[in-house]
């Protein structure tokens, strides 16, 4: 797997929406300059969002952008799956984009030794994608806030 800006970028910006709060809509200057995306590109990303409802847009003189759903509800891997593709790092061993090899380089996946080692690489991914939700980087930023702000306290 390799992430992309893109994806790199989405999750920002999917993470930043769910730290502004439930129902919270954030205009897209401020959205781009808490996530770190350069506007022309922001549009981009929030237009490829919305279909999927992780993001919703509201018109208007109080319009921006909001989660289209809970941040406990989306997963990063969802998020990463929309902007690059397959979480596999070779084709054989997708379940969402499989491509068997070419049987002049692989004659049995099955018997495949590499595919094997690729499919154990797919399901760590997975596994810790999968299973993060915006809401979980959010507890994540949460502690580690609290322990800079508690290791800041004890410094001298």
């Amino acid at each position: 797997m390799h992430l992309s800006s893109r994806g790199d970028y989405a999750v920002r910006v999917v993470l930043e929406l769910a730290a502004a709060g439930p129902g919270a809509v954030l205009n897209a200057r401020d959205l781009g300059e808490r996530a770190g995306v350069p506007p022309k590109y922001l549009i981009v990303l929030l237009r490829d969002l919305q279909p999927k409802g992780i993001v919703r847009s509201a018109r208007g003189v109080n319009g921006g952008y909001s989660l289209g759903r809970p941040a406990a509800e989306i997963s990063v891997a969802e998020v990463v799956r929309l902007m690059d593709g397959p979480l596999a790092p070779i084709a054989c061993a997708s379940l969402t984009a499989h491509v068997p090899c070419p049987t002049i380089r692989c004659q049995s996946e099955a018997d495949c030794i590499l595919r094997a080692m690729w499919l154990d690489v797919r399901d760590a991914i997975s596994n810790i994608l999968d299973k993060t939700s915006f809401a979980d980087l959010l507890e994540r930023r949460r502690v580690s806030s609290e322990s800079e702000a508690a290791a800041g306290a004890y410094s001298i």
